[in-house]
């Protein structure tokens, strides 16, 4: 694989929310679930981009894994009102990786 300006570019953002993900946990003394709950959602979007950035054909898996992270995230570590945002921000990446696996998306998105 060819690295173009473009993906050096997203791997750096990648290494970038990973690196930033594991300092929050290391970096906070009281782990609370908000951490945990940032930490979780920082590093699986950070390495769910760099696994589009080398297998663009699994970019529609990685916005479903990310619709399930943020969808448990929401349901498991997070309180009023902040696990609704997350629970709806997952159904709709939910929706749009469903979509796309069943060709109900224009070719353009």
């Amino acid at each position: 694989m060819r690295l173009t300006k473009k993906s050096i570019i997203l791997l750096a953002f990648s290494a970038i929310l990973i690196v930033l993900g594991l300092w929050n946990y290391a970096d906070s003394s009281p782990v609370t679930l908000d951490v945990i709950a940032s930490t979780v959602v920082l590093v699986v979007v950070g390495w769910t981009l760099a696994l589009t950035v080398f297998e663009p054909s699994w970019t529609k898996a990685a916005i479903f894994m990310d619709g399930l992270i943020f969808l448990a995230v929401g349901i498991s570590f997070l309180l009023m009102p902040y696990n609704l945002i997350f629970i709806l921000f997952g159904i709709i990446l939910l929706a749009i990786a469903v979509a796309a696996y069943l060709g109900k998306l224009p070719l353009s998105f």
